[in-house]
């Protein structure tokens, strides 16, 4: 009895006084910890999250999301469009957007057709679509200018032509 009890302190005494090891990544984590704060990506998310919501909000009367609006604006902006083409300019995956088109598709919103060859998908604002796209622009127009009195939305856009160049250029084909 007395050797569990001595095994089991061992264990406790080794859980509780780190290694060397465990002492220094401690110490490493603790130095970069600081460092958090001017995350790239976490202050990139975190901009995303509010700003998305903000917009969600904002659209909601226009029985919209964000994302949906921003997708349609691209798809009016080229249309008709190719699928492949329009994950390129949105900088959106393949399964995201095959997904998001099949919603919008789904809610009368765009038409998708076959383009020259079976691969190609050709997608266009349905009637319905360009009617909810122009109303939701009231609101969108409502959201820009209360977030621009916080955030500037020339900034916002400089950063997102950075993001682009840079996604351009580590690119593989540089397209």
């Amino acid at each position: 009895m007395a050797d569990k009890r001595a095994r089991a302190r061992h264990r406790h005494e080794s859980a509780s006084s780190p290694g060397p090891a465990a002492r220094d990544d401690a110490a490493r984590i603790a130095a970069l910890v600081p460092l958090g704060s001017a995350c790239a990506f976490a202050n990139a998310r975190m901009l995303g999250r509010i700003v998305g919501t903000f917009y969600d909000e904002m659209l909601r009367p226009a029985d919209l999301r964000a994302a949906q609006l921003a997708l349609m604006w691209a798809i009016a902006a080229r249309e008709p469009v190719d699928q492949k083409a329009l994950g390129r300019v949105t900088q959106t995956d393949q399964t995201t957007l095959s997904r998001t088109v099949e919603n919008l598709r789904a809610a009368g919103l765009v038409n998708v057709d076959a383009g020259s060859d079976r691969r190609m998908r050709l997608i266009r604002l349905s009637p319905r679509g360009r009617r909810a796209f122009a109303r939701a622009l009231p609101y969108w127009r409502e959201a820009q200018e209360a977030l621009a009195g916080t955030v500037s939305i020339e900034d916002l856009a400089r950063l997102a032509r950075a993001a682009r160049r840079f996604a351009r250029d580590r690119s593989p084909s540089g397209a």
